[in-house]
């Protein structure tokens, strides 16, 4: 087989084989077996068609097209592993000639990285401590959550929660259509209604009505209410006056799910807290190292390279949309753009994407970090615990034959090297 191996501008190559008369008969055979277990002729069984009789049925011309293609993948194969190429797409053929077969493939290989000086990047190392105020913003969400609302017979007031029945009317005095509520729910000074409408409920009784005149923001969220004036008829049905619960053993239990103490649950929240900041600060600090690299990378992109990045953060923007219920047409409709305008838009967070890829990928290199077989089996326990146990066989064959071996092992050699280049 001849063929030779050309540099193209970034980072792609171009290959340009010569398949040889022998070859192409052993590629012809196989083709023919290949073609032969899916077609059905009497008297012959599948897999045992001779070749003339299957070029009689199917033409001359399918067996040809089956016979390059199986010819091309072969020796594509063969030099990408011979000549250790690190190819990053697929190839673009080009068939040149077909007696004898000669075609050229284009395609992206590993991008010369240069990173300059990336041992001089230092992270400041933040104290990571929890105060009072942490500690106390929680314990009064608790309290929140814990209220309870009593009737109470006076004038409302903000913080209570009232029962109300509206409706809304037009300049003219008839009734606007979606502005009929009765016994809604609300909790004074929430902001939840029409700016200025809770403010008008504040200090009526139960029992009593009102009629108020609304003007309707020029940013509300219905378009049609936007910058209107509207006339409101109000019967207050209900006041309820609210009751801060108080942190003890049986709001713990209830919020948590837990017995504890009032001391131990505080002792466990100040560690659970001091958890996630080590974890927020830690993601912080491993952002800037990232954004620092970036700007000491020198690497030329291959553009099929970007291409299919981008294409890739294109169909996760899909499915995301999808599962929200959405179908993927309608949200293009509504903002007014095309999947071409989108990919085209997504270029640049490619180029990113992958230089971080790249540059990660080197420095794991040149920093030697590795992670042994044990290092992984105990991490994959610790997956696996996450888990009910009758899910957990799934995840040990996912590790053994899916992803999941992959992609651990890859976020474990991320970790250790930012726990090693930040520390």
């Amino acid at each position: 087989m001849e063929y030779t191996i050309k540099n193209l501008s970034k980072s792609e190559i171009e290959i340009t084989v010569k398949v040889p008369e022998e070859k192409m008969h052993e590629y012809r055979k196989k083709a023919s077996e290949e073609l032969s277990k899916d077609v059905k002729i009497k008297g012959f069984r599948p897999g045992h068609i001779p070749p003339k009789v299957l070029e009689d049925t199917l033409g001359k011309k399918h067996i040809d097209l089956h016979t390059n293609e199986i010819a091309i993948q072969s020796t594509y194969s063969e030099i990408v592993i011979k000549d250790k190429l690190q190819v990053l797409t697929r190839p673009t053929i080009n068939i040149e000639s077909l007696e004898p077969l000669t075609y050229k493939a284009t395609v992206a290989v590993m991008p010369e990285i240069e990173i300059k000086d990336y041992k001089s990047i230092k992270i400041k190392q933040e104290e990571v401590k929890v105060t009072k105020d942490d500690l106390d913003k929680v314990m009064e969400d608790m309290k929140k959550h814990g209220t309870t609302y009593s009737d109470v017979d006076r004038a409302a007031k903000n913080g209570d929660r009232v029962e109300v029945d509206f409706e809304g009317f037009d300049q003219e005095g008839k009734a606007v259509p979606n502005t009929k509520s009765e016994n809604h729910p609300v909790i004074l000074g929430g902001e939840s209604l029409i700016p200025g409408f809770e403010g008008q409920i504040v200090g009526m009784k139960k029992d009593e009505k009102k009629e108020f005149d609304i003007d309707f923001p020029k940013d509300y969220h219905k378009k049609n209410f936007q910058n209107k004036k509207m006339k409101f008829k109000v019967e207050l049905k209900r006041i309820e006056e609210p009751k801060e619960g108080e942190i003890n053993a049986e709001l713990i239990e209830k919020m948590t799910g837990q017995k504890h103490t009032v001391e131990e649950f505080k002792k466990n929240l100040e560690e659970n807290i001091l958890a996630r900041k080590t974890q927020e600060i830690q993601q912080k600090r491993e952002n800037e190292y990232i954004e620092k690299l970036l700007k000491q990378i020198k690497v030329e992109l291959p553009a099929s390279l970007v291409d299919e990045e981008a294409e890739h953060i294109l169909l996760e923007m899909k499915e995301d949309i999808e599962a929200k219920g959405l179908e993927f047409t309608q949200f293009l409709e509504r903002s007014k753009t095309t999947e071409e305008k989108l990919r085209e838009k997504y270029k640049e967070e490619a180029e990113r994407r992958i230089k971080i890829r790249l540059a990660i990928g080197h420095i794991i290199k040149e920093e030697k970090v590795e992670i042994t077989d044990k290092e992984v089996a105990s991490e994959l326990e610790k997956v696996k615990s996450y888990y009910p146990e009758d899910q957990q066989d799934k995840i040990q064959q996912d590790f053994d034959t899916g992803n999941l071996g992959t992609s651990l092992r890859n976020r474990m050699l991320i970790r250790k090297l930012f726990d090693k280049v930040l520390a």
